[in-house]
């Protein structure tokens, strides 16, 4: 993604944001951007629009709530609910932004009805296409004349952005113009590939800080550690390093640090961007293939973890029987030396997910192949490992 100077505060942590695959399988994580008046939040995302992409602007504060969801209307003798005109807005094109502008001035009852629409993407019982993204805006607390707070259910199914017009940025706008913003894209495959990384380096992260899974809502003004927060946290690490943006990048730490306090909060967005910054991984490659080797020791426990989670990931992707074998040897060796140095517990689990897979049974075809010597040696390695009281249950995959 080429990043600019002259876009707004807030502007790519958006784009990326509106361009990720969501964990519902739907396009977008829903946005909500905090602003000062007058700082061009519903031009920049008016003017994303293009012939294949309609933008809806809505004034939260002006519309019923049966606006959002949806009229209930006597059919058949049941209860429908008529489908307000907006909708049609997205018929042809089927992709999309639905910008809801003012939330903070939509009286409670408007919140509650605009739940469903924002994380499910449905009005009444009809769903919004799948390529409609959520975008919303609202001035902070600060400046909040006559509003209402978000309830944390709202607040909780959005990244949250501070968006804000530098001098420098309206500076060149006044020379050159308003630099217009462009929606990346992603492909959704190789985003379910990295997301899974992601979400592995998160699972090692929580081994350290299980407390950081949820927050406090009253303690955070904006977004706030939940599941379904970690969900877009994931998701849009995950979207970010496919569009170049990297932690060993110092330039692009800023919109790292964005979307991630969008999502969890400041204290635990911290805590993560220094795990994750600091996270010292071998190439599960090379280390499978005995080009690097490993002290255990000099990892911690959420390393470990993410370690053999990664190494799990290389194991069902073998191609050949002789790289399997060579492979599990090393992944095996490293496993044992996990348990004799008292770290059983943290690389149970990834244990358990490969022990479900083909792994263990392709290994011993692998083996067999190989000659009684290899089989002898391959099962002396499972069974020192699946016998242990906590992995029993996976021995009979050996048979």
């Amino acid at each position: 993604m080429n990043t600019s100077q002259h876009l707004p505060t807030g502007a790519e942590a958006l784009l990326i944001a509106l361009a990720t695959p969501s964990p519902q399988g739907l396009t977008g994580i829903p946005v909500l951007l905090w602003g000062r008046p007058g700082v061009g939040k519903s031009s920049f995302i008016e003017g994303l629009a293009t012939k294949d992409l309609a933008v809806t602007t809505l004034i939260a504060s002006i519309h019923d709530p049966t606006d959002f969801s949806g009229l209930p209307v006597l059919e058949d003798g049941k209860v429908n609910y008529a489908v307000p005109r907006w909708v049609d807005d997205f018929k042809e094109t089927e992709t999309g932004i639905l910008f809801l502008d003012e939330l903070s001035t939509a009286p409670p009852s408007v919140q509650s009805a605009l739940l469903r629409v924002v994380f499910e993407r449905k009005v009444g019982f009809h769903p919004l296409p799948s390529g409609v993204r959520i975008v919303a805006a609202a001035n902070p607390p600060d400046l909040m004349v006559g509003g209402w707070e978000l309830s944390p259910p709202l607040r909780n199914r959005f990244v949250h952005l501070n968006w804000d017009i530098p001098a420098d940025v309206y500076i060149n706008a006044l020379n050159h113009g308003w630099e217009m913003g462009v929606l990346p894209e992603i492909d959704p495959a190789a985003h379910a590939e990295k997301l899974r990384e992601y979400q592995t380096k998160i699972t090692g992260f929580f081994r350290i800080k299980p407390d950081a899974l949820h927050a406090s809502p009253e303690e955070n003004k904006y977004g706030f550690a939940s599941p379904r927060s970690w969900d877009f946290a994931a998701a849009l690490l995950a979207a970010a390093d496919l569009l170049g943006y990297h932690l060993s990048d110092g330039g692009n730490n800023n919109v790292l640090f964005e979307l991630t306090t969008g999502c969890l909060g400041e204290p635990v967005a911290i805590m993560l961007l220094e795990y994750l910054t600091n996270l010292r991984l071998p190439d599960p490659v090379e280390l499978l293939s005995g080009k690097t080797s490993i002290d255990l020791k000099d990892f911690d426990d959420g390393e470990v973890f993410v370690l053999f989670a990664s190494l799990n990931d290389q194991l069902k992707h073998v191609s050949s029987e002789d790289e399997l074998l060579a492979y599990s040897r090393v992944y095996l060796t490293l496993a044992e030396v996990a348990f004799s140095s008292g770290r059983r517990d943290v690389v149970f689990v990834p244990l358990k997910d490969l022990a479900r897979t083909k792994w263990m049974h392709d290994l011993v075809n692998a083996a067999q192949a190989a000659g009684p010597d290899e089989l002898a040696d391959v099962h002396t390695h499972i069974t020192s490992l699946f016998s242990d009281p906590g992995l029993n249950e996976f021995i009979s995959v050996l048979s």
